[in-house]
């Protein structure tokens, strides 16, 4: 079941989303429950109670609690860092402040129909990768972790060091390449020979190193710069 909200405070709006996505053939095949909220504060109240959502279409112009404002604590309040973001605005004046809660994507009102399916596409997609889970081996056992919880891989000497999101830091041995090539390239990148990082939990890029959202830097090689910067401003696309 893939959870979705839409926040907006125009009905007409809301209702054609709602629309949409109930005659999307994606969701002839799979399930989905979606929950219109006219506010952020409406939303925010959801989440007090520990709501959760997959995916939130937003509005950024709302009277109340803004659509900026309301990712803002959807990110760091809540912490929320696996839900998916689409604002849908009138206005592409705001894409400069739309970084710090890294939207997944961005549509333009009016709402075109294609648009929207091939986006809806992209959003099913990629959270059905995120349910994808990671297995390594400590010590004899084996252990597993959700994809989109990890935060970065680190080569230090023959030890692996594996950081998850809300969890303390995982040592075990283990040879870097192999476990590199069990994350592909949708959400995870190389910034540094000894370094995989998850794009999700990127809180800036700052210098020669990136800021992970659990405080964790993470320097990126020289030759790398350029590529690492245009994976993350075409990671929504993926």
């Amino acid at each position: 079941m893939i959870t979705i909200a839409i926040c907006d405070d125009d009905s007409a709006v809301v209702g054609e989303i709602g629309r949409l996505i109930r005659e999307s053939q994606i969701f002839s095949e799979k399930a989905a429950a979606v929950t219109a909220f006219a506010s952020g504060a409406e939303l925010c109240a959801a989440l007090d109670k520990d709501k959760y959502f997959d995916l939130i279409y937003m509005d950024i112009e709302m009277d109340d609690v803004d659509g900026i404002t309301t990712g803002q604590l959807l990110r760091d309040r809540y912490g929320y860092d696996s839900t998916l973001l689409i604002y849908v605005s009138s206005h592409t004046k705001y894409h400069g402040r739309l970084f710090d809660v890294q939207p997944f994507q961005f549509i333009q009102k009016p709402v075109d129909p294609d648009e929207f399916a091939r986006k809806l596409k992209l959003a099913v997609s990629k959270i059905e990768r995120g349910n994808e889970v990671f297995i390594y081996k400590k010590g004899h056992g084996f252990f597993q972790v959700k994809k989109k919880d990890i935060v970065y891989l680190e080569s230090r000497g023959h030890h692996i060091i594996l950081s998850v999101a809300g969890a303390e830091n995982v040592k075990y041995r283990g040879v870097f390449k192999d476990e590199a090539e069990k994350l592909d390239n949708t959400f995870f990148i190389q910034p540094h020979a000894a370094y995989i990082i998850n794009i999700n939990h990127v809180r800036a890029f700052e210098g020669a190193q990136i800021v992970m959202d659990n405080g964790g830097l993470v320097s990126v090689s020289r030759h790398r710069a350029r590529d690492v910067k245009m994976a993350f401003m075409d990671f929504g696309e993926k």
